[in-house]
């Protein structure tokens, strides 16, 4: 969870989980469309040539933790596709609770699994515990021919008894019901964190509602109002207000040297770099929980790189050997105050 003091805001995270065309952008569309857009903040969409990370704020109606702090969730989707796996990693780091959307369809039982099974290796690599993090399962597409009995994905998936909702995500069945539940399961969680650090019984959490309206059409994802982020400059991340009062923003901007390579005058190809360049600051909201996405040029089977700060000062160089036949090259960074 994230506490913004100044604003009096407990922020939890949650993630959408699954093989790839499961369904979760499908479910954050769904939710985007039918509610109130007083009670949630803009679409955002962090976009490479080759993927796309979703997510949105999100106040629930009747919320309230302690001592005159609201809850708010933040939902997030992440690529399906295992190749994207540092991806996944990064976005599902800092989570407080997952929905795992499952493909009812009988030809993606192994994908299904196999993308189970990459969840517990990525929380396991963040330092949490699939069996310890609130988790509800979600078996999208059940309107289609030809799919797996919910007996039967309880059986392969559900090991741990988790809730689970059938789905029709294009037409927002189990969508609300599964997104209360996770949102419930998560709240009680940080709730029982806060009031154990208080000393305090924990009181009986209400269900969580959200402010919807059923009726309301859903937008055509081409039609839906997505900021589209540059992954080139992290200080587009930033929505004011970010930090809080007596603090000083601390962005990271990623820099390479751009020398043509092997002195011919062309540049080798470039890779993908990702950088969580400012995870978990301190005095930032959420939407520091960003994953900067920058292609840099090698040169002469190096990587250079300078982290600067936001007045242009290098805080760090980086300057790896590569070796030749290196495709690609992911460097994580977590910042902290």
């Amino acid at each position: 969870m994230f506490i913004n003091h100044a604003a009096k805001q407990v922020t939890a995270k949650i993630v959408y989980y699954g093989p790839g065309l499961s369904g979760k952008t499908t479910n954050l569309q769904y939710i985007f469309s039918i509610t109130n857009p007083r009670s949630r903040g803009e679409l955002v969409s962090i976009e490479t040539d080759i993927e796309r990370t979703l997510f949105f704020d999100l106040l629930p109606m009747n919320v309230g933790l302690i001592k005159g702090y609201q809850a708010k969730f933040q939902l997030y989707t992440v690529p399906g596709q295992i190749f994207y796996d540092a991806t996944r990693k990064l976005v599902l780091k800092g989570a407080d609770g997952v929905v795992f959307v499952a493909d009812s369809q009988e030809l993606m039982g192994q994908a299904n699994t196999q993308s189970l099974e990459n969840l517990k290796v990525n929380l396991a690599a963040c330092g949490k515990n699939i069996d310890e993090i609130p988790l509800v399962f979600q078996y999208n597409k059940r309107d289609l021919g030809s799919i797996i009995p919910t007996f039967v994905l309880n059986q392969t998936l559900n090991v741990f008894d988790a809730p689970y909702f059938e789905a029709v995500a294009t037409k927002g069945t189990g969508v609300i019901e599964t997104l209360r539940e996770i949102s419930g399961k998560t709240l009680a969680l940080i709730k029982s964190s806060i009031h154990a650090q208080q000393d305090m019984a924990v009181s009986i959490t209400a269900p969580v509602q959200f402010d919807t309206n059923t009726s309301q059409q859903i937008i055509e994802k081409a039609a839906l109002p997505v900021r589209k982020l540059s992954v080139e400059r992290l200080d587009e991340l930033k929505s004011p207000p970010l930090s809080q009062p007596g603090t000083d923003s601390i962005p990271a901007v990623v820099s390479a040297d751009q020398k043509p390579a092997n002195g011919n005058g062309k540049e080798t190809t470039l890779r993908s770099i990702r950088d969580m360049a400012a995870q978990f600051l301190d005095g930032f909201e959420d939407k520091s929980r960003l994953t900067l996405i920058q292609k840099l040029p090698i040169t002469d089977s190096r990587l250079k790189v300078d982290i600067r700060d936001a007045q242009d000062s290098v805080i760090q160089s980086i300057d790896l050997p590569l070796e030749p036949e290196t495709r690609k090259v992911t460097l994580v960074f977590d910042l902290k105050r």
